[in-house]
């Protein structure tokens, strides 16, 4: 299966006036035709990567791409650079770029709420409220479940299973999965365990 490939659309033609045909010496018969050459992904335009362009004579029909063009030719090279160099990609070749910011935007916009969020809920826990922990020494991840919040502790019960997967709340929040034994910690002890990276994640599960 093709994931990628390229493409390129026609973006301009136009006539080279004040120049003559290096094949027939006729002047002001040439025409430039100017392409954008772009990756695709999925057949979504990401960027434009080239701008080919095809010289031809109207009188004779000859026919040159710009890397072929006679050496001879400077004038002619000269007025297709500066017509290459006015040109710009059509807006939809940027599309998958475009895209691909708006996702790692809001990813990252995403990704600092959420931060905000677990910083706001361990501050004033609520009942329901579940943490994210990882163990040392396993590198494994697991779920407390606070049953008791007070003015500086949080009575909480352990999940008796866990996970390598660091995003465990679809997995193991399940009501049998919690033991029926709580045990208390204070926020120090909370604050403790995010600093030292044991405390990942807050949910509230119901906003």
């Amino acid at each position: 299966m093709i994931f990628f490939g390229t493409n390129g659309s026609h973006v301009r033609t136009e006539p080279l006036p004040g120049v003559a045909c290096p094949a027939c010496h006729t002047a002001n018969q040439l025409r430039v035709s100017i392409f954008s050459r772009y990756v695709h992904l999925y057949w979504i335009p990401v960027l434009p990567y080239s701008k080919p362009a095809v010289v031809q004579c109207q009188q004779c029909q000859a026919t040159w791409e710009f890397g072929k063009i006679p050496a001879e030719a400077d004038a002619v090279k000269q007025a297709v650079r500066a017509r290459k160099a006015a040109t710009r990609a059509p807006w939809w070749q940027w599309s998958g770029a475009v895209l691909l910011a708006m996702g790692i935007a809001w990813a990252a916009i995403f990704t600092i709420r959420k931060a905000q969020n677990s910083d706001a809920f361990l501050a004033a826990p609520r009942v329901g409220d579940i943490y994210t922990v990882r163990d040392d020494s396993t590198q494994n991840y697991s779920l407390l479940k606070v049953v008791r919040a007070q003015a500086n502790t949080v009575g909480v019960v352990a999940n008796a299973y866990e996970t390598d997967d660091s995003h465990p709340l679809r997995k193991l929040n399940l009501p049998g999965n919690f033991s029926k034994e709580p045990f208390t910690l204070t926020q120090l002890d909370l604050r403790s365990m995010k600093n030292k990276g044991q405390l990942t994640d807050v949910d509230r599960i119901e906003e």
